[in-house]
């Protein structure tokens, strides 16, 4: 029973020798590739993490800096408004709302003040043919824009009219709007232009 024993522990050890497989030391070329692949996506993924965090820094930093401005903005304005109470102006938004309807005011006199229509209509007068008459010019608040109505004897008349302003040194751009044959054959027409009061 003993001897049995013995010999089928022997045989079993035989076997497991015969099959015994060392995977260590075994070459496998196949998976030397595969290896290869690995590393670099191991690689690239690190690089991804690592640019990542990089980014992500400086995000926070430039937040930081822009949460700093803001902080140092509010706290100027905070000061300004401490400081214009002390002094009683008021800066609420309809005192601010009624402030800028007076600086455009003031703009508006400061710019009619200055405006010279003796040498508006002279340089207008000196642009005009003969064959064309003005039946009414308006101008816009700043002196800038002037809008035009009148009467010429051809279409031609308007066109030469308009070409004589664009080359004048007083006026630029001119826009005809439209014109209409009269029954008694004058040519009405409606003009937009630009001044540059001399010295601008």
């Amino acid at each position: 029973m003993m001897a049995l024993g013995w010999t089928s522990i022997r045989t079993v050890a035989a076997r497991s020798r015969y099959f015994h497989i060392e995977l260590s030391s075994r070459y496998r070329w196949y998976v030397v590739p595969t290896r290869r692949m690995l590393v670099a996506l191991c690689g690239i993924i690190g690089g991804a993490i690592l640019w990542s965090a990089i980014q992500t820094g400086m995000t926070v930093r430039d937040l930081q800096d822009v949460q700093a401005g803001l902080d140092h903005v509010r706290m100027q304005d905070h000061q300004l408004l401490a400081q214009a109470q002390q002094e009683g102006i008021d800066l609420s938004g309809p005192s601010l709302q009624q402030l800028l309807g007076e600086v455009s005011l003031a703009n508006e006199v400061l710019t009619k003040r200055h405006f010279s229509w003796t040498q508006f209509l002279s340089a207008l007068e000196a642009a005009i043919p003969r064959e064309v008459s003005l039946k009414s010019i308006r101008l816009d608040p700043g002196g800038v824009v002037v809008h035009m109505t009148g009467l010429a004897v051809t279409v031609e008349d308007v066109t030469v009219l308009t070409v004589t302003l664009q080359d004048h040194a007083a006026f630029y751009d001119p826009v005809l709007g439209q014109h209409r044959v009269r029954p008694d054959g004058l040519v009405e027409f409606d003009l937009t232009l630009h001044y540059r009061p001399p010295g601008v």
